[in-house]
């Protein structure tokens, strides 16, 4: 008889059943949304902690190779493990209950803070204050087709869960005209989110510049608030038409006063720029780390003036500020395949952006710290540890970097986790986190020195994706594309890999909804639920490149 064992998941106190099966198909079918990805104990969105309890592991996983991640003798894989008696286990920065995008808040209190700019508080239906990252934005469902996006102007969780925002009354506004002035306490509204990477990147040691123009200020203040919790140098450049558009001055003011590390200028439009002035303040840009939120031309101004003073690339770090009186461009997407698309409960193209350009700030950072002599295992290590401290809550795949010859092998053939990383070479970094609970895959191939043939490759590998993206947009099926890549990549001289063949992303753990790869998808693949992977080798030498990343049509602004 099949002995069934009571599996507690800690802390929600939710249990189920489990005999001989593996205790992740014992969990999924009890419903709950367990994270997981790969099924074969390669990737370690699985893991978890061991409270109390016995088990046994797979012969696999028993006698296999080690993992490419870490697992702590308290821990184990759902994937591959038994329960051998009843279990106390703990799913670490994960939650059970069904996600919802939605969230109703009730009006707590609005005042004004200048002629034009409203302070809205609300106070959230949750138990819990909403888990949110210095910097990020919630967007406001007003009926069907509205909504609009606002910047989340406080730390909740310092404030007993309550969310602040500063909206400016724009005229024609759907939102700041037409709803603001007829709220009253207590009535409720509905909000999706939190969204956004314009966040707090964890430098703590780096002078920290903050920009802002009018009610761009509200992206900033959290990053400006966690920085000055953590004693971070900070300087503050505010760009407004007249006095009054200051409105937090007497904070910014007694802020000055008690942390000597931080200093703020408020600049007038008529009299200068704010990157006029931060620049003529003699910052170590190339040692800073730059936020800068408001509207896109202060940003555009903002970003090359500061990268041409040294700023690394990496360390800018924006979010643009629309209007609410201009109309919000109408969708381009076509509707998901209800088969081979589906996507889960929190599945928000706000969130898939956000998690994507996190990814891409991950991947840049985690380059620039690869060193000569530094062994593959080295690297994989400083890159995990640099997505935890971005605030990457799991990896939907194992983290994998390749140096040399070893960049012709696919993910799951193994590498040599000594091979070092020389002064004349060739490397690929593939990272797969979760970032807020959306999936944020990309990976890209770096040259070290100047050796034609990896120069050569990378720029191979980078027209081939083009080129292979603009077919796409033609109307191509996944499987089209990697017929279209391989001859693409040939008649540049150069193998591709198929067994690198394109995969689903979404919300993770997007496995619950499909996992298809995109090089057998018999219809043209929709945007933002794609991933597109090139991998290139050439034929005789053992050098070789990838690039991927999600599908996605022109570039979008940020909300």
């Amino acid at each position: 008889m099949n002995q069934r064992h009571v599996i507690e998941v800690s802390p929600s106190g939710k249990t189920f059943d489990a005999g001989d099966e593996l205790l992740l198909d014992a969990m999924l079918a009890s419903g709950l949304p367990v994270p997981f990805s790969c099924r074969r104990g390669a990737c370690g969105s699985c893991k978890v902690k061991v409270i109390s309890g016995q088990y046994r592991a797979t012969p696999q996983a028993a006698n296999g190779a080690p993992a490419s991640f870490p697992l702590a003798a308290d821990e184990l894989l759902l994937c591959q493990s038994h329960a051998c008696a009843d279990m106390r286990l703990e799913i670490p920065g994960w939650s059970l209950d069904t996600p919802t995008l939605a969230i109703d808040a009730r009006v707590l209190s609005l005042r004004a803070l200048s002629a034009d700019v409203i302070e809205l508080v609300l106070q959230p239906g949750t138990r819990e204050p909403l888990d949110v990252r210095p910097g990020q934005y919630l967007k406001f469902r007003l009926g069907e087709d509205h909504s609009r996006c606002y910047s989340i102007a406080n730390l909740p969780a310092e404030d007993q869960g309550q969310l602040v925002f500063h909206i400016r009354q724009v005229r024609g506004g759907w939102f700041s005209e037409g709803i603001l002035p007829t709220l009253e306490i207590g009535q409720t509204l509905t909000l999706e989110g939190p969204f956004g990477a314009c966040t707090w990147q964890h430098d703590d040691d780096r002078p920290v510049v903050l920009f802002a123009t009018g009610t761009g200020y509200a992206g900033v203040k959290p990053i400006l608030l966690n920085a000055l919790a953590r004693g971070a140098r900070l300087t503050l450049y505010w760009g407004g038409s007249g006095p009054a558009d200051f409105y937090d001055r007497d904070f910014l003011d007694r802020a000055g006063v008690e942390h000597p590390g931080f200093a703020w200028h408020p600049v007038l439009a008529a009299q200068a720029r704010v990157q006029q002035v931060a620049l003529g303040h003699g910052h170590p840009w190339a040692e800073a780390q730059v936020y800068a939120c408001g509207n896109s031309t202060m940003i555009s101004q903002v970003s090359a003036q500061c990268l041409a003073a040294g700023l690394a690339p990496h360390r800018f770090v924006a979010e643009a500020f629309v209007p609410n009186g201009v109309p919000a461009p109408v969708s381009t997407f076509k509707p998901l395949d209800p088969v081979w698309e589906k996507v889960g409960p929190r599945y928000s193209l706000d969130g898939m952006l956000a998690a994507r350009e996190q990814s891409v700030r991950a991947l840049a950072l985690i380059a620039s710290q690869l060193r000569v002599g530094m062994t593959t295992a080295e690297a994989i290590d400083m890159a995990n540890r640099q997505l935890t401290r971005m605030g990457a809550s799991h990896t939907w795949h194992p983290t994998y970097i390749r140096f040399g010859e070893d960049t012709i092998r696919s993910p799951r053939e193994g590498i040599d986790p000594l091979r070092q990383l020389r002064a004349t070479d060739i490397a690929v970094v593939d990272l797969g986190p979760v970032w807020d609970g959306y999936e944020g895959d990309y990976g890209d191939t770096f040259v070290f020195g100047e050796h034609p043939l990896h120069r050569a490759c990378v720029t191979a590998l980078h027209k081939v994706f083009d080129e292979t993206r603009e077919a796409w947009q033609r109307g191509l099926t996944g499987r089209g594309l990697y017929d279209f890549a391989e001859r693409s990549a040939a008649a540049k001289g150069w193998m591709l890999e198929r067994n690198l063949a394109g995969h689903r992303i979404a919300d993770f753990p997007h496995a619950l909804f499909g996992n298809k790869k995109l090089a057998e998808l018999e219809i043209v693949p929709s945007e933002m639920v794609w991933v597109l992977e090139i991998q290139l080798c050439h034929p005789t030498e053992a050098v070789g490149a990838f690039f991927e990343d999600i599908l996605i049509g022109e570039a979008r602004p940020a909300p």
